[in-house]
């Protein structure tokens, strides 16, 4: 029976409320997990350590809903502080069992009245698609769809990874391979910010209203030593243009301090100018297995493409990537 939302509170986390934190882990853990059930679990320790130390360059507020003093869902909210200005990014989670009594769309208003306060006018979201109703009841709609696709280490073929490095590296004559974990060498965090900067203007953005950020090294610097104290281990992999010595290509993967059997593939950014040569495809399979040769309890690997990104796909496929769910990429006014 739908209960009445007078009963509903909403309140802003707070960091040194410990039932508070146990509740707000509670719903990041459970709640995706209900839609698409082989996600892996939300590391506890990043989950705590990001709302003591946020990250540079975001405002982040989560608010929590009771009823009847238990918990029923959150919403999170990141306010983008030094580029895209008028957006917001809302993740509004609701419990299984408290589904379809309005929880969900008392978390968006609140959100939408929060932000709009601060000054923002448009909202982003990312979910999948089987969270379509929600989206379009609150006035939302699909602006680029992604794919997951998921590497089952176990599956991997060697023999074929070797091939595809043995076409690519005679393409490859003039760069070289660099590697690091975590915060990466000073000499090279120019060159990444410069790659970092060029993300989105070089990957495909479908219909979505969103300005590419504006990354300088500083910025970088401080992101990157921010992320590593969330725990988690980063590993990079990098080419060098041998003539000018500047970094050209970078393919990140990530595993979490708390869920040693899982790695998330982050970006991987070729510059524009050195494209046709494989150094995506190198980058991959080269930082592929040096994460393996320091993980070895990774078993599976996931990874989000822009369905128009039919390199990256193809890249992905080629090493034994295979296609899981589609989501979307959300966007509506709040002004």
């Amino acid at each position: 029976m739908t209960q009445e939302l007078s009963a509903l509170k909403i309140v802003e986390l707070r960091a040194d409320d410990p039932a508070a934190v146990d509740a707000a882990y509670r719903i990041v853990n459970e709640v995706p997990t209900a839609h698409v059930p082989d996600l892996p679990p939300c590391c506890r320790y990043e989950h705590d350590m990001r709302l003591r130390v946020p990250m540079p360059g975001n405002e982040r507020h989560t608010f929590l809903a009771y009823r009847d003093g238990e918990v029923a869902g959150s919403v999170q909210v990141d306010l983008p502080r030094h580029d895209n200005l008028d957006k917001a990014h809302l993740d509004v989670l609701v419990l299984p069992e408290a589904c379809r009594q309005g929880v969900g769309r008392a978390l968006f208003e609140h959100a939408a009245a929060f932000a709009r306060g601060k000054g923002r006018t448009s909202a982003l979201g990312f979910s999948p698609f089987d969270t379509e109703g929600f989206a379009r009841s609150i006035g939302f709609e699909p602006k680029l769809t992604d794919a997951r696709r998921r590497l089952d280490l176990s599956t991997v073929d060697e023999a074929e990874l070797d091939r595809l490095l043995a076409e690519g590296l005679p393409k490859a004559a003039g760069y070289s391979v660099v590697r690091w974990c975590n915060v990466p060498p000073e000499e090279l965090i120019e060159d990444l910010a410069a790659l970092d900067s060029s993300f989105l203007d070089e990957t495909p953005m479908g219909d979505l209203d969103y300005e590419a950020e504006k990354i300088d090294a500083e910025r970088f610097r401080v992101t990157s030593e921010t992320r590593a104290r969330y725990g988690g281990r980063m590993y990079h992999t990098g080419i060098v243009h041998d003539a000018s010595g500047r970094l050209v290509t970078w393919s990140a993967l990530r595993v979490a301090k708390t869920i040693d059997w899982h790695a998330w593939q982050l970006i991987t950014l070729v510059h524009p100018k050195h494209r046709g040569h494989r150094l995506g495809m190198i980058s991959k399979i080269e930082n592929l297995r040096y994460m393996r040769a320091n993980e070895p309890s990774v078993r599976i690997i996931d990874t989000f493409n822009a369905e128009v990104n039919s390199h990256m796909i193809a890249i992905n496929e080629a090493m034994g990537f295979r296609f899981r769910e589609r989501w979307a990429n959300w966007q509506g006014s709040i002004a």
